[in-house]
């Protein structure tokens, strides 16, 4: 053989448009990995954002509740507002209510004195809730607790009447 020679080449085989084939499928699969990984971060920052709220909301209701636990008195009613700075986009509401009690028997050994102190027939309901938005969507959150009945300013007509649940 001479250093010239030319060998045979082997028969060319049909490869056009092969390359573009394989380079759609490529794409095709990193765009659905992409499009896949995009949503697992949408959802993961949307679930971060509703913790953070759920959070804040339940510092807020504490808050709320602690207010009303610092006052010496109450009147039954309800109010709402909204929180302001930082805060805005929650707002809050309260209801205080008279829960009527059924008094069981006093014995006859208890002096006439302790008589008055063991006949409170009622309790103070608070019921607490704030409220907000997120991503056009609206959460609550809610909590109540109960109150001596002497935090409870009833009037004095009221007071003598008994309770709904002896009629």
């Amino acid at each position: 053989m001479t250093p010239y020679s030319i060998e045979p080449r082997a028969p060319r085989r049909h490869t056009r448009g092969y390359i573009l084939v394989e380079a759609l499928v490529a794409m095709t699969l990193l765009s659905a990995g992409m499009i896949a990984i995009h949503g697992g971060v949408r959802q993961t920052l949307f679930i971060r954002g509703q913790a953070r709220d759920y959070t804040q909301a339940r510092f807020l209701l504490e808050n709320v509740i602690a207010e009303l636990d610092l006052q010496p008195e109450h009147v039954m009613g309800s109010k709402s507002g909204s929180f302001g700075g930082e805060y805005s986009r929650f707002g809050w509401k309260w209801t205080i209510s008279r829960i009527d009690l059924p008094t069981p028997p006093i014995p006859p050994d208890v002096p006439p004195e302790d008589i008055k102190k063991l006949n409170k027939s009622y309790l103070a309901k608070v019921r607490a809730t704030v409220t907000w938005t997120r991503s056009g969507h609206r959460f609550e959150e809610t909590a109540e607790t109960l109150l001596a009945p002497e935090r409870l300013f009833i009037p004095q007509e009221e007071r003598e009447r008994p309770p709904a649940w002896v009629y």
